[in-house]
């Protein structure tokens, strides 16, 4: 019986490791290795070696070597430990020394009848008898790999051990080949390492090799096998070359090429050839439980030539096909003809014809075969093969595509309302991959040299892409025709791609997708122009709205989630709540525009401020993380108020005014009461100039105040001059209040006539606090 990796006295995984190890990194390794087996004499160390400490694991260094000399341990644990030794040229180079050679000790050599050593090929299996099997490892390797495998607990056949041993299928059939090697229980294979007997003495690398006394073959040609004779000259491929002596054709002649058979015929009425195959010594093809070393090739003769020319076909798929090119004389006979596949008979789907043969499409279906025999037979005589080729099968390409549209990748569903190009992976020999359409699920359009999937508007639920295998070097319109069809694995959901549009950059052109409108007239709707802060009559307050034009929104973008807020501020910069608005607004493709009114505006040059948006949910819109959530996409601004001049009444209360006038009535004025109108320019935002023009009637010195001389100052008087007034709350409203500072010509409009000294006229100048502002702006 045979182990996975382990003797009795190791672990399996840790005999796996140092196995392995010491194979694969044998060239690579610079510490040599000497092993020996338990209980042996003395091994050297060589002439210019000699220890520099006394080794563990059991090894003794040899007092008669004077340190040149180590005798392995005794006792069965030591089998399979490597100790590490340090040696040096001399005794007085240890110091300085960092030389270190492994020491291993092994079970005493196993002993092998090599009389009874069977190689089969084939299964890859090495029967091995003997004394000793116990934890003996055979190393083996071929052209393109090398492994080790390990006889746990042999079976026993009377006294005799039996081990059978795994190898690599395919193993050269020559006895001779040297590809076989045991090694002890515990030891260790590799170009570094070297081996002691019992003796002491270094055995050289040959004594390990395993000559099989039989090598068992399951054949020499494959099992349905023909020749080609079209040209009057053939060729069969042979399965162990290395194996066959000679070979013996009858009436034909034949003779052994590298690594096939080549056969010359002499009748073009040639319908077999009998090949009769003469083994090297030790080699025989198995027959049950019998053996033969010169067996028979019976190989059906064809006069056409046929070639697989579609590829490799697809293994494990319902729907494989392949296609076949006869040549010759046979492209004329094909409608006569059957295909086979194997022994079963395969569809005729499709052909085309050129000028020098004929191309035939055929139904392979599901095939779990690693190679697959083709065979051309005339219907009239079953038996009379007119044309065989032979082609390996391919695994099913792993392939679950990925979808993109531009800008985003690997999407997880397919779109319903634009094409997301499918990306494939690019196999080899001129094959590829294609999407198909499913009816009702998806459509498939071709782009430029990619293709492109689209849902169904009215599937839903999860799909998977179906994919068709097809070869672009078929001629014709082969080069269009499914090799097979198979689906993905992955399945994605259907449902509408949610990009979002461009709000911003279209508000800018002749045909905005979202745009804020105005009427300034019955007949003049006014589109306000994002960036650009548009000045609009007052009287157009209640005819200001948004318009979502759902007819300009392409489908490709799918359902937009818009995010609108809207604030009105009046021209003192307070808001006014109720013009603010912050809403979800969801736009979907159709026919009627959505409109959002705008509310909220009291005053004459109230601002008003929108802000739209991209809602930025992930789980909406494709790509949703890329949305900016710190700037609006687009803003429009609006103030509704015209006019460049105010005028406008209001109340002021001077005092500590000072009356410029004639001797008798000139003073301080301490309190005033009037009503001054008021003409000033406007900025474009509404706020009053500074200075202005103003007229209008005062009681003056209501506190009867005099003047130096003891005359009455109190009047009535019409005012009229500059002012300079700063509103300090309630700015253009009824109810503003302003500090004044007034420049003014009075005249007295309640002058004592019998007062005929007193001037009519004066210059009044001083502050004021005035409240109101009733006006109209010009």
């Amino acid at each position: 019986m045979v182990g996975r990796w382990a003797p009795q006295w190791l672990s399996r995984a840790s005999f796996l490791i140092v196995m392995l190890c010491s194979l694969l990194a044998s060239r690579r390794a610079r510490a040599e290795t000497l092993q020996a087996p338990i209980g042996g004499k003395t091994i050297t160390l060589g002439d210019a070696r000699v220890a520099c400490a006394v080794p563990s694991g059991g090894w003794v260094i040899d007092p008669a070597s004077l340190g040149h000399g180590v005798r392995p341990p005794d006792a069965n644990e030591a089998i399979g430990t490597s100790v590490d030794l340090k040696v040096a040229t001399s005794p007085a180079a240890c110091a300085t020394t960092t030389s270190v050679v492994k020491l291993v000790a092994t079970q005493r050599w196993p002993v092998i009848d090599s009389s009874s050593t069977t190689l089969q090929v084939e299964p890859g299996k090495v029967d091995v008898r003997g004394h000793r099997l116990t934890g003996m490892a055979l190393a083996w390797r071929s052209n393109t790999a090398s492994g080790v495998d390990v006889c746990e607990a042999p079976k026993f056949e009377g006294a005799i051990e039996h081990c059978t041993f795994d190898v690599a299928r395919g193993l050269p059939a020559d006895p001779a080949s040297g590809n076989l090697s045991f090694v002890p229980a515990g030891g260790r294979p590799g170009a570094d390492v070297r081996t002691f007997d019992s003796d002491g003495k270094l055995a050289p690398p040959e004594s390990f090799v395993l000559a099989p006394a039989r090598v068992l073959l399951g054949g020499v040609v494959p099992p349905d096998a023909s020749i080609d004779l079209s040209t009057g000259r053939g060729e069969v491929e042979l399965l162990h070359p290395e194996a066959i002596a000679s070979v013996d054709c009858g009436n034909q002649r034949c003779e052994l090429a590298k690594n096939a058979l080549l056969v010359r015929s002499l009748s073009s009425n040639v319908s077999s050839v009998d090949v009769k195959f003469k083994l090297i010594p030790g080699v025989f093809v198995s027959k049950g439980s019998a053996t033969d070393a010169t067996p028979t090739a019976h190989l059906a003769v064809v006069h056409c030539p046929m070639s697989v020319v579609s590829g490799p076909p697809l293994r494990d798929t319902e729907s494989a096909r392949l296609v076949v090119r006869v040549e010759g004389r046979c492209a004329d006979e094909v409608p006569s003809l059957r295909f086979l596949i194997g022994s079963d008979s395969a569809a005729v789907l499709a052909s085309q014809v050129d000028s020098t043969g004929i191309d035939v499409l055929l139904r392979v279906g599901s095939t779990d075969a690693a190679q697959l025999s083709i065979t051309a037979v005339h219907s009239d005589d079953p038996n009379l093969a007119v044309a065989v080729t032979r082609t390996d099968t391919v695994a099913e390409p792993q392939s679950s595509g990925s979808l993109e549209i531009p800008g985003h990748k690997n999407l997880n569903f397919i779109p319903t309302n634009r094409p997301a190009i499918v990306h494939l992976p690019v196999l080899a020999d001129h094959a590829h991959l294609v999407p198909i359409p499913v009816a009702g699920v998806y459509s498939v359009q071709r782009v430029g040299r990619e293709y492109a999937v689209t849902g169904d508007p009215n599937a839903a639920g999860l799909t998977a892409l179906r994919l068709a295998y097809r070869n672009d070097s078929l001629p014709g319109g082969f080069a269009d025709v499914d090799l097979a069809q198979f689906t993905s694995p992955v399945q994605r959901a259907i449902h509408e791609a949610n990009l979002p549009a461009p709000i911003g950059g279209s508000a800018l052109g002749p045909n905005p997708i979202v745009e804020f409108v105005c009427d300034i007239s019955e007949a003049r709707p006014f589109r306000v122009m994002p960036g650009v802060t548009a000045h609009l009559p007052f009287e157009s307050r209640d005819n200001c709205r948004l318009i979502f034009h759902r007819d300009r929104l392409s489908a490709d973008y799918g359902t937009q989630k818009l995010n609108l807020e809207v604030d009105v501020i009046d021209s003192d910069g307070g808001a006014r709540g109720e013009g603010h608005l912050s809403e979800t607004i969801v736009m979907r493709p159709g026919g009627e525009p959505i409109y959002a009114w705008i509310n909220g505006v009291k005053a004459p040059f109230d601002r008003v401020i929108v802000r739209l948006s991209h809602a930025a949910d992930e789980q909406h819109y494709v790509g949703g993380l890329e949305i900016q959530t710190g700037a609006p996409e687009v803003k429009w601004t609006a103030i509704l108020g015209t006019g460049r001049a105010r005028l406008y009444a209001t109340t002021t209360i001077p005092t500590g005014l000072y009356r410029f006038g004639d001797s008798q009535h000139s003073g301080v004025l301490s309190l005033n009461f009037g009503i001054v109108s008021r003409l000033t320019w406007l900025s474009a935002d509404g706020h009053e100039g500074f200075l202005g023009l103003e007229g209008g009637i005062m009681a003056i010195g209501l506190t009867n105040d005099k003047s130096d001389t003891g005359k009455s100052l109190t009047q009535v008087g019409l005012v009229a001059g500059i002012g300079l007034s700063v509103p300090i709350a309630n700015r253009s409203t009824a109810t503003q209040a302003s500090i004044n500072l007034h420049g003014w010509v009075e005249e007295d409009i309640s002058h004592n006539s019998g007062d005929s000294q007193a001037s009519r006229s004066a210059i009044i100048f001083g502050p004021s606090i005035s409240i109101g502002n009733v006006g109209t702006n010009l």
